[in-house]
């Protein structure tokens, strides 16, 4: 007989959780039903009755159910006990039969607030907002959010919701997968996963659910909500694949990864060349849960698109399989991306400074403001856009600046490349700005730019940031552009730049462009410290949006020129930028001072280079903040002030903690120098 010790076998439990881990489990919170003997609507749990208004029980053949909106204004309510919590998860699904499309507003489809308002707009499922946990916000007018983030569920639909036949829809949250999904008759309609990943989604005791209200002639035959994870018949994960053809390298990485799934999970990659052939690339194991991004090299074949085969099992089953097309370029001209992902223009590298529209007679004023990088593709307006292109190359070679060209074929925008592709001023590709739906044809048109012209990178600009892996296997540089003025926090640059940077693993170029335009053109304080709040969150460039907005032979349209304030912001902070270029092209260091109490208002970055270190100090709050900083390994360090401006103390590491104090959305840079 074996015996087994008591610690081993408390051993043995936990390596059978570990690999078998628990399924998703639901609490039903309501299940409301027609009841035609009760004559109302009652809930089969027996916990909680709803209050009905303007609706009433019919009777078919086939069940009956609760028709609403025959006759004057409907609503189905529930207070809120103050029992309720989505721990784990909500899942909210509806039987119904739509005899008309929705009114176009004053409708609320599933309404807590302080929690969850989804709706149908346009007759498709909307993810309007949900709430998770936030910031207090300080704010200098009444027009600023006390809180942040705003708005960052917000998910419009795909498919219209049919009429006249009975569908069940279905609105649910995964805290574990922090995802969020929407189906209908059980087809998943769209599928996002949060960018600030799994959070519990809150829940405000204090307010009443409401469903159904202002909908008309609207047949409900049950309406269900559940707590916990939501049931998923097939456990999977999602796996993304970025070519980096500037460093020879594949990442390829896992993420998502439910837990239902039984461990390890074992991946088998196989490449197939244009030709046919096949071969095993890759086989490795994923022992846990959490994400895993893996570099490869990429197929030797160069200059011609390879399939990538990706197949997953968990305990013997399959639970993904998937093609990527992949561009496998042998990039050789003088526009590169470096290794510390920094742009290189011959042999000179450079950070990027990008202004957004402007003609080609102002390029000669941008570039002594000390921009780089021109993308203008608004200004060509006219019958040849050859013509008015090469003019724009043209001047900008004179101007010593470099012009992206916007090409793509999902538009069909291919006759720019034989224009621009061998002109010395160019760039690279502007492939999508703010794109939605099916982002496979941004892989698509990489796909073919890469093959059309090896040696350009493409640049992508994504302002969905729960879609940032999506969008990222698409280019070869990832930019966002968050504009948080006049009313969200200036958070929003920081929260937007180190989302793109995870997404991308810091493998790729991230480059973030900031609002100067119309409604939402910046003071000067708040220009600066978004320019540093994107640098600090790691952006290897920096674009603003935009200089001139106008349309020849139409009247109006947002001009910079035309504002000799802004015009003077811009080339103040646009100088301090280009004065310290060698700190902005430095590497993030590898290990990163943290605040011994977390400020999620104020950001940190040291930066490394040639043995110089530099800390970079941003406060996003409209109040005065401080924090204390630790270092490893720096004692007997000064840090000295670069800005020459107000905050311009030198500072002492004591203990390897610095206390650092900031004003109202200020800006700092030191230096670290060791004590004389």
């Amino acid at each position: 007989m074996i015996r087994i010790e008591p610690i081993h076998a408390v051993f043995l439990l936990a390596l059978f959780l570990f690999l078998n881990p628990a399924k998703a489990q639901q609490k039903e919170l309501f299940h409301w039903i027609a009841d035609e003997k009760k004559n109302e609507f009652v809930d089969q749990t027996g916990r909680f009755q709803p209050v009905v208004k303007g609706g009433k029980i019919m009777n078919a053949p086939t069940g009956s159910y609760l028709l609403v909106g025959a006759e004057g204004e409907s609503s189905i309510t529930l207070p809120d006990n103050g029992k309720i919590n989505f721990k784990d998860g909500v899942t909210f699904e509806a039987r119904v039969f739509f005899e008309e499309a929705p009114p176009a507003s004053g409708t609320s489809l599933a309404l807590k607030p302080g929690s969850f308002s989804w709706d149908l707009v346009r007759s498709k499922l909307h993810v309007s907002w949900m709430s998770f946990p936030g910031e207090v916000i300080a704010t200098t007018n009444s027009s600023q959010f006390k809180y942040y983030p705003v708005g960052t569920e917000l998910t419009n639909g795909l498919m219209e919701v049919p009429l006249n036949r009975w569908i069940t829809i279905r609105f649910s949250y995964d805290q574990a997968l922090g995802s969020i999904t929407t189906s209908i008759d059980g087809l998943i309609d769209r599928k996002r996963y949060r960018y600030r990943g799994p959070e519990q989604m809150l829940c405000d005791g204090k307010s009443q659910f409401t469903f159904f209200k202002g909908f008309k002639n609207c047949r409900i035959e049950s309406l269900t909500l559940r707590t916990g994870r939501p049931k998923s018949a097939t456990p999977s994960l999602e796996v993304y694949a970025n070519p980096l053809p500037y460093s020879g390298k594949l990442l390829v990485t896992f993420d998502h990864v439910d837990p239902d799934l039984k461990l390890p999970i074992e991946v088998t990659m196989l490449t197939e060349k244009a030709s046919g052939q096949a071969f095993i690339f890759a086989r490795m194991q994923l022992n846990s849960h959490n994400r895993k991004d893996t570099l490869l090299d990429l197929p030797t074949w160069k200059n011609s698109l390879h399939t990538l085969m990706v197949n997953a099992t968990s305990g013997h089953k399959a639970v993904y399989q998937k093609n990527f097309h992949i561009a496998n370029p042998k990039p050789k001209g003088k526009i590169r991306i470096a290794a510390d992902l920094s742009m290189v223009n011959g042999a000179k590298n450079f950070f990027p400074l990008l202004m957004y529209h402007a003609r080609p007679e102002d390029f000669g004023e941008l570039n002594e403001m000390g921009f780089n990088v021109m993308y203008n593709n608004f200004n060509l307006v006219g019958a040849n856009q050859e013509v008015l292109l090469k003019k724009s190359l043209d001047s900008a070679q004179k101007h010593n600046l470099l012009l992206l060209a916007s090409a793509n074929s999902d538009w069909g925008k291919l006759e720019p490349i034989e224009v621009a592709k061998n002109h010395p001023a160019t760039f690279g590709w502007y492939g999508a700005d703010e794109p939605y739906g099916d982002l496979s044809r941004l892989v698509e048109s990489y796909n073919t730019l890469k093959m059309l012209d090896a040696d350009l990178p493409v640049l992508v600009v994504m302002n969905n940031y729960s879609r940032l892996q999506e969008a990222a296997m698409g280019t070869d540089i990832l930019g966002v552009d968050p504009y948080p003025i006049p009313n969200i926090s200036l958070r929003m640059v920081y929260d937007a730049t180190q989302a793109a940077v995870k997404a991308v693993d810091g493998c790729k170029p991230v480059w973030t462009t900031i609002p100067q335009y119309g409604e939402k053109v910046p003071n000067l304080t708040e220009l600066r410290c978004m320019a540093w709040l994107a640098i600090a969150g790691g952006a290897n460039g920096l674009g603003i949006f935009e200089w001139d907005h106008r349309v020849p032979n139409k009247p109006g349209g947002w001009y910079t020129k035309d504002s000799l304030g802004v015009v003077s912001n811009l080339k103040q902070v646009i100088r301090e930028l280009k004065s310290l270029e060698p700190i902005l092209l430095c590497k993030p260091a590898q290990k990163q001072p943290t605040q011994e109490m977390a400020n999620p208002a104020i950001h940190v970055l040291l930066k490394e280079a040639d043995g110089k270190s530099y800390l970079i100090v941003a406060n996003d709050s409209r109040e005065a903040e401080s924090t204390v900083v630790r270092f490893e390994n720096s004692d007997n360090r000064t840090l000295k002030n670069l800005l020459g401006d107000r905050n311009a103390q030198n500072l002492s590491i004591q203990n390897g903690t610095i206390t650092i104090q900031m004003p109202p959305l200020g800006v700092s840079v030191f230096e670290l120098l060791a004590k004389p």
